[in-house]
């Protein structure tokens, strides 16, 4: 009896592993549809100075694509990520338009610290924009409803990155949401 139990839940971890399966999603219509194109036992993303490849190690056969050939990956945690000028953006939602976090040092105190800066893109192939009142406007220049929400929000100091703890939503996306009625 032990042996089945035990043997049931390896199977079991075994399964929710698979599911969450780390890879490359070549296109953005790969990442649209889910469909990772390379899963691999390893992943090097090789962010460090602005690297221009991801490694991938899949039944000990060592693959190298470069970051502005492919859309993005999937990480060991199930998070998705998109890759910009070399750099990779954890996509944090992307319903109506993307928005992404970028862990950056920034300077606070005596040094450096990673603090998450949120950037978008109107879609999943334009270039990957910082989260400012500016930049909407430029990407959404025919939504002037929404520019205006959120220049109203900026200017009464709320973070254009705000999380509503009630709806789950993030409220730029809630913003564009009330703009498009």
């Amino acid at each position: 009896m032990i042996i089945v139990i035990i043997m049931t839940f390896g199977f079991t971890q075994k399964s929710n592993a698979q599911k969450q399966s780390k890879g490359l999603y070549l296109t953005d219509n790969d990442y649209a549809n889910h469909k990772l194109s390379y899963t691999g036992d390893a992943i090097s993303i090789h962010e460090f100075l602005g690297g221009g490849n991801v490694t991938v190690i899949s039944n000990g056969q060592k693959q190298e694509f470069e970051k502005s050939k492919i859309f993005g990956y999937k990480d060991d945690d199930g998070k998705d990520y998109r890759f910009y000028d070399n750099r990779s953006y954890q996509i944090v939602d992307a319903t109506e338009f993307f928005l992404y976090s970028y862990d950056k040092l920034i300077q606070q105190g005596k040094g450096p610290k990673p603090t998450k800066v949120y950037y978008f893109s109107k879609n999943s192939g334009t270039e990957v924009l910082a989260l400012t009142p500016e930049n909407i406007a430029i990407a959404f220049p025919d939504n002037a409803k929404f520019r205006y929400l959120v220049e109203v929000a900026y200017k009464s100091a709320m973070n254009l990155d705000a999380y509503d703890n009630l709806t789950h939503q993030y409220e730029i996306k809630e913003m564009y949401t009330a703009s498009l009625k």
